[in-house]
């Protein structure tokens, strides 16, 4: 049996498997809140920043259901806690200089003959936003969840080179970047990652080489077929490390956990160095704590409402 030993491909045309799953808010206390208050916000910004943190928390949805209860200020309707808060955006304006290449002798005909080095005057343009949150519980005080978010656009303008945007619309792209990063620390979300799928074929013959290179092709646009294939293979050339954690892989993607870490930790039996082996166990150990803190908040509220 000749055996061909095949090199994984280039990085630019690695093949991944999709892998869909729940992930944990990056402060699991903030997540447990259900009903929450915006105060407005102090600062320059903090107005427009704490409109558009409502806007987002009152269309945050998980499962297709609503996430958080939001409850207008000034209500006497409960809430279990208040985000409040202060953002103040900084404009820096620095001079710099910066090199062109100008002509400075032409022909008869205009023909540029010789180019220099020559330096114009910019500006260099920052801009910076920081506002500091908190959330805290109404019933105790406790505060679920603090944080000082720096957002930072940095711009050269020159006399031959335009800013892009305007200051205004800066501050409102900034104030747009806070709102993402506030999401993923309150909030549990729903993502889907393209995990890398190993592509070393060694310990393979050449038809198993083809069947495997098969399988790399069909994981964009026939995931299963892909992993039925190492499946077969798997049968026939028991501990081939790709195929081991490929399918792996392939469980994750199924949901599939219990069998997953089972096929993963068999894989780094056999790639001890292997990263991705590690952030798989890492991405199922996230799965399963967001699934709990999950299923646990929906009792706990179903429990609230009888």
């Amino acid at each position: 049996m000749t055996v061909a030993a095949g090199l994984a491909a280039a990085p630019g045309s690695a093949e991944t498997l999709d892998v869909a799953a729940l992930y944990p808010a990056r402060t699991r206390a903030a997540a447990e809140v259900e009903s929450l208050v915006v105060e407005r916000f102090g600062g320059r910004e903090g107005r427009a920043l704490s409109f558009a943190l409502e806007g987002m928390l009152a269309e945050l949805s998980v499962y297709d259901q609503p996430y958080f209860r939001i409850v207008a200020e000034r209500s006497t309707a409960p809430a279990d806690a208040v985000l409040s808060g202060i953002a103040n955006a900084v404009v820096e304006n620095q001079n710099v200089e910066e090199t062109r290449k100008e002509c400075v002798e032409k022909d008869g005909n205009g023909k540029c003959l010789r180019k220099e080095d020559v330096k114009i005057k910019c500006q260099r343009r920052i801009v910076t936003l920081n506002p500091s949150l908190r959330m805290a519980r109404i019933d105790d005080g406790a505060i679920v969840y603090q944080r000082q978010i720096v957002q930072r656009d940095q711009t050269v303008i020159c006399p031959d080179r335009n800013a892009g945007r305007n200051v205004p619309d800066t501050i409102e792209a900034l104030i747009g970047n806070a709102v993402a990063e506030v999401r993923l620390d309150i909030a549990p979300v729903f993502r889907n990652d393209a995990i890398r799928v190993l592509e070393t074929r060694k310990g393979l013959d050449k038809e198993q080489s083809n069947r495997f290179r098969d399988a790399l092709k069909a994981t964009e646009r026939n995931p299963q077929a892909a992993c039925d294939i190492w499946a077969a293979l798997d049968s026939e050339v028991p501990g081939q490390s790709s195929i081991v954690f490929n399918l792996a892989l392939c469980a994750e993607q199924r949901g599939e956990l219990d069998d997953a870490l089972v096929r993963y930790r068999q894989a780094q039996t056999l790639l001890p160095s292997e990263r991705a082996i590690n952030a798989a166990f890492d991405r199922i150990g996230a799965r399963r704590a967001a699934e709990a803190d999950y299923a646990a908040r929906e009792s706990r509220l179903a429990g609230d409402r009888r």
